[in-house]
């Protein structure tokens, strides 16, 4: 090979590199402008290149929602409780319903169809027929599936999906990020712990703390995920499922996570709990929930602040490195719009019982 054919074969190399970054760079900066995307479902969908109005049917779906393109929503498919840290145009969204939602479910599909949204998200299906059928409600509307939405412990996949759906790779990158640093802390140390030493953990989810959830599902992942060991035993129900106090009685967790404030509110003072030993250590937390529950309902994005929350109220020695007020700030801002006072963090975080100076 001479001289000139080993400079005619670097210049094309490189004009080859030189193309496939411009592509990339496209790819990275539009939004579906092919006009067909694959979903997680793995079906073919044609969605217009420009997306300036969506909606969700799924609650961690619309969740996700919010935190990457707030903006475009049309509205909510649920809202349960208070929504004090949330800009008030976003709060004032109307309640729609439309399927796969938790809570209200007012209006439904008439109504999403007559706000001509660009694209529907819809999220854990279970099968292209739900899907299809899914999509046969909306007409021409398309319709794009999410996975793994609501699977904390392999999250990013969903929430960089959505950001190339949306045309918000940045703000994407920007909660995967996020994400991986806390998780990534939180199980630099976990791996740390003895499966000997591990706490013994209870969720209680009801009033009377008798509603509860079993240890693998997505509703009680953060205990694993941040070191514990759910005192409730396999066999069990995959979704809600009540328990006798006999039971927890004989169970005796060392700690009790809760997302009940009632139940948070009178547990010290109920007689029939006082001898277990969450109660006796004052070792009973009350997950924060404004504007979304930091542990489930719905299990999804909104539950990674709860990773470092957890991992503090199980082993507060060991978790030192974790700065809850300034995770917490971060984590408002970043993924729900809004900027917390200091006054705000600390009622956050009081109001759970986690003591942060």
């Amino acid at each position: 090979m001479n001289k000139n054919q080993k400079i005619i074969i670097i210049a094309a190399v490189a004009i080859i590199a030189i193309i496939s970054i411009i592509v990339y760079a496209n790819y990275q900066s539009s939004s579906f402008n092919s006009g067909q995307i694959t979903d997680m479902a793995g079906r073919s969908v044609n969605v217009p290149a420009d997306i300036n109005k969506t909606y969700s049917t799924a609650g961690s779906v619309t969740v996700l929602l919010y935190m990457l393109a707030p903006d475009t929503m049309i509205g909510w498919n649920s809202l349960n409780g208070t929504q004090n840290y949330m800009p008030a145009k976003y709060r004032e969204l109307p309640v729609l319903g439309g399927g796969q939602g938790q809570g209200q479910q007012t209006a439904g599909y008439e109504t999403i169809i007559e706000k001509d949204p660009d694209l529907i998200f819809t999220g854990h299906s279970g099968s292209n027929d739900t899907i299809s059928s899914i999509q046969q409600k909306y007409g021409s509307i398309p319709v794009v599936d999410v996975e793994g939405d609501n699977n904390l412990s392999n999250i990013a996949s969903a929430i960089k999906f959505m950001g190339y759906a949306l045309g918000k790779q940045n703000q994407s990158t920007e909660l995967i990020n996020f994400y991986n640093d806390v998780l990534n802390q939180v199980n630099s140390t976990v791996s740390t712990i003895p499966d000997s030493q591990k706490k013994k953990v209870y969720y209680a989810r009801s009033a009377d703390g008798l509603t509860t959830f079993a240890p693998d599902s997505p509703q009680t992942q953060l205990i694993n995920i941040c070191g514990g060991k759910s005192v409730v035993q396999s066999p069990v129900a995959s979704g809600g499922m009540s328990v006798s106090l006999e039971l927890i009685l004989e169970w005796n967790p060392d700690v009790i996570i809760t997302s009940s404030s009632e139940f948070y509110k009178n547990v010290y003072s109920d007689k029939s709990w006082q001898s277990v030993n969450a109660v006796k250590n004052k070792q009973v937390y009350l997950t924060p929930q404004d504007p979304f529950n930091w542990f489930e309902s719905p299990p999804g994005a909104n539950t990674i602040i709860g990773i470092p929350w957890t991992a503090k109220v199980l082993y507060p020695d060991k978790f030192t490195n974790l700065d809850m007020n300034n995770l917490t700030k971060e984590f408002y801002s970043k993924f729900y719009h809004y900027n917390l006072t200091s006054s705000e963090i600390s009622s956050i975080l009081s109001s759970s019982g986690l003591n942060e100076s």
